[in-house]
C-alpha cells in the first residue's frame, strides 16, 4: 500500500473511508491537512482556497465555512465573473448556489480538479444555540455530506460557537449512525471555543466509542500549557483507543512566521501525531502558501514535497 504522500490524484480519489485511514496510517506521522475558508474572496483572485492548498502540497483539505444550503466556493464558483460587476455577480452566485444544492456532480467536478480528498467541517452547536443552519450537524447536512460526495466530515468547534465535548460525543454518534460504519469521522477540538477544552483519556475513549476515526487535538505551544510532553501523552491515550491523532494550529499560527511552523511541526511529529492540520486563519481564508510547503518540508522533506506537487495533474 502506498503512503499518502505518494499517491496520484487518480488513486487518492479513489480509496474509501477505511482505505484512506489505512493509508494515512502508513504513512507514519507524514499527512498534511490544510483548512480553508471556502466563502469569501480566496487568498489568490479566480483560484479557490483548496486548489492553492493542494498546489502546495496538501493530502487532505477540510472546507470550512461550506454551507449546505446555500453551497458555493469562491474562486471557483465566481471564476467567470468580474469582482466589479457587483450586480452580475451577485445574480449568478444566487442562482448558482439553488443548482448546486441539488446538484449530483458539483463537489465531484470540484474535487477532481483539486485532486485529493475533501472533507467538511460541521459544527454541533447545543440546541438552542442561534447558528447558520447550513454549518450546523443535523439530519439534512449528514445525508448531504453522502451525496455531494465528501470524503471525510469534520466534528469541530469554530470560535465561540459554545461547542462542548458532550455535544461533540453526542455529534459522532449520530454521525456514524446517518454515514455508516466506513465514512472517516474526525472529531476533537483545537481551541475552546468558548467553552473550554477536555483532551483527558476518558473523552478520548468516549470519542472513540461513539465512532470516531481521528481524534484533534491542539500541536504543541499552540495553546498554553501545551507543550511537546503534554501532547505527547494525550497522542498515546487517543492510540490506546485506536484512534489516530491530528495535531492542530488553529490558533492563527498558520499566519506566524516559517521558522514557527517548522518547530510547531517537529515538536508534533515528535509527539506522535498521525495527521498535521494547519488552519485557515493565515491570509483569506488558508495558512501561507510558504507556510504550508514549510509544513510539508518539515514532516517529509522537500523530495516528496515536490513529487506531491509535481503529480498533482496525473
Amino acid at each position: 500500500m502506498k503512503r499518502i504522500f505518494e499517491l496520484t490524484p487518480t488513486e487518492s480519489l479513489s480509496l474509501s473511508g477505511r482505505d484512506l485511514l489505512n493509508v494515512i496510517r502508513q504513512s507514519e506521522g507524514r499527512t498534511v491537512l490544510s483548512e480553508t475558508v471556502v466563502l469569501g474572496s480566496p487568498l489568490a483572485e479566480g483560484v479557490s482556497n483548496p486548489e492553492m492548498a493542494a498546489a502546495c502540497g496538501a493530502d487532505l483539505i477540510t472546507l470550512n465555512r461550506f454551507s449546505f444550503t446555500a453551497p458555493l466556493i469562491f474562486g471557483w464558483d465566481d471564476r467567470a465573473y468580474s469582482p466589479w460587476d457587483v450586480s452580475a455577480l451577485a445574480m449568478h452566485l444566487a442562482k448558482a448556489a439553488l443548482a448546486h444544492r441539488s446538484s449530483k456532480t458539483y463537489l465531484s467536478d470540484y474535487r477532481t480538479l483539486v485532486g485529493v480528498p475533501l472533507g467538511v467541517n460541521l459544527e454541533p452547536v447545543p440546541q438552542g444555540t442561534t447558528y447558520p443552519k447550513g454549518f450546523t450537524l443535523n439530519a439534512a447536512n449528514l445525508e448531504a455530506v453522502q451525496r455531494f460526495g465528501f470524503d471525510y466530515l469534520v466534528l469541530t468547534a469554530n470560535p465561540m460557537t459554545g461547542v462542548r465535548t458532550e455535544d461533540l460525543i453526542e455529534g459522532v454518534r449520530m454521525a456514524r449512525s446517518a454515514l455508516g460504519k466506513d465514512f472517516l469521522i474526525m472529531a476533537g477540538k483545537m481551541h475552546g471555543a468558548g467553552t473550554g477544552v477536555d483532551h483527558s483519556p476518558a473523552v478520548a475513549k468516549e470519542l472513540a466509542a461513539a465512532g470516531a476515526d481521528v481524534l484533534l487535538l491542539p500541536a504543541p505551544y499552540t495553546l498554553g500549557g501545551y507543550d511537546e510532553l503534554r501532547v505527547f501523552e494525550m497522542i498515546a491515550a487517543i492510540h490506546e483507543t485506536g484512534c489516530l491523532a491530528m495535531t492542530c494550529i488553529g490558533t492563527s499560527q498558520e499566519g506566524a512566521s516559517p521558522e514557527v511552523i517548522q518547530k510547531i511541526a517537529l515538536f508534533a511529529k515528535g509527539a506522535g501525531a498521525d495527521i498535521q492540520h494547519i488552519g485557515d486563519a493565515g491570509q483569506s481564508g488558508m495558512a501561507l502558501p510558504e507556510n504550508l510547503l514549510m509544513l510539508s518540508e518539515t514532516l517529509r522533506g522537500r523530495r516528496h514535497t515536490l513529487r506531491k506537487i509535481g503529480s498533482r495533474r496525473r
